[in-house]
């Protein structure tokens, strides 16, 4: 599945709730991607002076996507332990 399809899907199952709900879960995941992304470079011994603007966006796209799947996944397993089952035995 391509990137802007997973982005679509991401924005149209976010469409139900309000707006000001939905600005403030991207605020929270933006912030997150990029303490992770300073996180890597700085175990990299980088600094963000050596990229330009471009590619730290792309990085911090990337990890905002990271975040969000980490968010599904982590509310899918929190439904799963509700109803009883176990699936990392």
């Amino acid at each position: 599945m391509a990137i802007k399809e997973r982005l679509s899907e991401t924005s149209e199952e976010l469409k139900k709730y309000p707006k000001w709900l939905v600005d403030k879960y991207y605020k929270i995941v933006r912030e997150k991607a990029i303490q992770r992304v300073q996180k890597e470079l700085k175990l990299r011994q980088k600094n963000t002076e050596d990229f330009d603007d471009n590619e730290l966006e792309a990085l911090i796209a990337e990890e905002e996507k990271e975040v969000m799947k980490s968010h599904k996944m982590g509310s899918m397993q929190a439904l799963l332990i509700l109803l009883g089952i176990n699936i990392f035995k």
